[in-house]
C-alpha cells in the first residue's frame, strides 16, 4: 500500500529550488516510491537526492534544481552502498542514466 508522502518545509524546497508542485511531480513521476529501492517508506521519511555540484550555497535556485535527481527512502539515502544488492544496484544505474538523459 503506498503512503501518502507530503512535499517538504517551504525551506527545504528552498534550499533545493524547487517549487512544492516540482517535488510532487518528481515523486509521482518515480509512482509515488523511492527511487533506489522501489518503495514507500513506511515512516514517511523521503530526501531530495541531489548531485552534489560545485559551490552548492551558491547556485541559484533556477540551477540548484536542475542538480536534483529524484527522491529517495531515508535507508537508500543514507545506508545504500552498504545495503547494496543486484536489484538495488539496477536501479540505481536507471536512476542515474535517466538524470543524465534529462541534461541533455
Amino acid at each position: 500500500m503506498l503512503r501518502t508522502i507530503k512535499p517538504p518545509s517551504a525551506a527545504t524546497l528552498k534550499k533545493y529550488g524547487l517549487t512544492a508542485a516540482e517535488w510532487m511531480y518528481i515523486w509521482e513521476y518515480q509512482g509515488s516510491v523511492c527511487a533506489v529501492c522501489k518503495k514507500s517508506p513506511p515512516t514517511g521519511n523521503v530526501h531530495i537526492d541531489h548531485d552534489h555540484a560545485k559551490n552548492w550555497k551558491k547556485l541559484k535556485p533556477e540551477v540548484r534544481k536542475t542538480h536534483v535527481r529524484g527522491i529517495l527512502c531515508a535507508n537508500c539515502n543514507w545506508k545504500v552502498i552498504a545495503n547494496v544488492n543486484l536489484f538495488k544496484a539496477r536501479n540505481i544505474v536507471k536512476y542515474l542514466e535517466d538524470f543524465e538523459e534529462r541534461l541533455k
